[in-house]
Parts: C-alpha cells; structure tokens; sequence
C-alpha cells in the first residue's frame, strides 16, 4: 500500500499525535480506523436497505420505503412492538406451564 500525505493543520495534527500516542498507534493507522468507520453515503443506503429487508422478512413489517422514510422513529416503534410480543410470548408460556 502507498503512504500519501494529507495536509491538516498543526492543532489537528498535534490532536492526532496526541490520540495515535494514547492508543499505542500511528498517526497513520489512527486516521485509516477513523476513515474505516465512517460510512459513505451508498454505504449507508445499502444498510438502510438492508435493515428494511430483514425487518420486513423476519419481523413482518409491512412499511413501505415511503412510509419508513416519512416516519423519522420508525424503527424505534418496530423494536417497541418486537419487544411487546416477545414479552406477550412469554407471559403466554409461563400461563401454559
């Protein structure tokens, strides 16, 4: 792999001295974990995407794209109702037993 140089300011690379020093790294392997954990946008889409497609075939929800994206806490509803019927489960079994 080729090394480049990046042009930053003194301050960001004293910070970025000051961190690699507390993690026992480079400088160089800092920044390649920090790049590594930032999504790109396509990345992201394609997580979005595949979030839906798990909660759709195994959780049967039944939101459209569209839906998902005009409700901003979609998701979080969908886990308040998986962890319901876990709990209503449950509750059913320790009733049977």
């Amino acid at each position: 792999m080729a090394d480049s140089t990046i042009k930053v300011p003194e301050e960001t690379r004293d910070h970025l001295a000051a961190l690699a020093r507390e993690r026992g790294t480079t400088i160089g392997a800092l920044v390649a974990a920090l790049a590594a954990e930032q999504l790109t946008a396509e990345q992201s889409r394609a997580r979005v995407a595949e979030a839906r497609k798990v909660l759709r075939e195994r959780m049967g929800v039944t939101l459209t794209d569209e839906e998902f994206d005009r409700t901003p806490h979609a998701l979080d509803r969908v886990y308040e109702v998986a962890a319901q019927n876990a709990q209503d489960t449950l509750r059913g079994r320790s009733n049977t037993a």
